[in-house]
């Protein structure tokens, strides 16, 4: 959704990008600690807590002569959607380095995915509620990624079953979301979901190899 409110919190003004983000973040991290226990949602909070890190600092790089002049700029700028691909890079790249090397379980996968999804789907909603856009898009957006959430939470189980299938529809959900949104496929948050749906495909179809190969010994 495009951005049309700006909210003045104290001496600082935020998009309403920033509130929708961290509520979604908030919201998952309650749902992950509820469903899956202390020990997802605290890797679920140490994801969010690198991601956000990242996006932050990486304005030093993206626009390293305004932190010359003003470091302060640190605290109201970011890095952009290049600040945030970067912070997701990061989160990714730990999240796979850590499977290969197994100080992470397939249960831990399952809720990270999950917790992905929701920030996706709640920061939508939120974007939705708000900002204010074509009614039509507003409500599809809506209806599609709370059906998406509701059916993700439903039908996944800690087994990881059906995870590739479920990253899929991710993708298709949002593809088709995007198509009646104004800013259509070329938006920011389609790239986000494409790049972690993608990323939990390539990982569950290595693990679903490796379960496989161990049955074979």
């Amino acid at each position: 959704m495009t951005v049309t409110k700006l909210f003045l919190i104290g001496n600082l003004t935020v998009p309403s990008t920033w509130i929708a983000f961290i509520a979604a973040c908030i919201l998952s991290y309650i749902a992950i600690r509820l469903k899956y226990g202390k020990k997802p949602a605290n890797r679920f909070g140490d994801a969010i807590f690198y991601l956000i890190l990242i996006w932050k600092l990486s304005v030093i790089i993206t626009d390293f002569k305004i932190v010359i002049h003003a470091p302060f700029a640190l605290l109201y700028f970011n890095g952009g959607l290049v600040g945030f691909i970067l912070g997701l890079a990061f989160v990714l790249f730990r999240t796979w380095l850590d499977w290969w090397k197994k100080r992470i379980d397939k249960d831990m996968l399952v809720a990270l995915f999950i917790g992905a999804v929701s920030v996706q789907a709640v920061f939508q909603v939120a974007m939705v509620l708000l900002n204010k856009g074509n009614l039509f898009a507003s409500i599809g957006t809506v209806v599609v990624f709370l059906v998406l959430l509701l059916f993700n939470w439903k039908n996944v189980g800690l087994n990881g079953s059906h995870i590739v299938q479920l990253s899929m529809l991710f993708m298709a959900a949002h593809v088709f979301v995007a198509a009646i949104q104004p800013k259509g496929l070329m938006n920011p948050p389609l790239l986000v979901t494409i790049l972690i749906g993608v990323f939990f495909i390539m990982l569950f179809l290595k693990e679903s190899t490796f379960e496989r190969g161990k049955q074979d010994e």
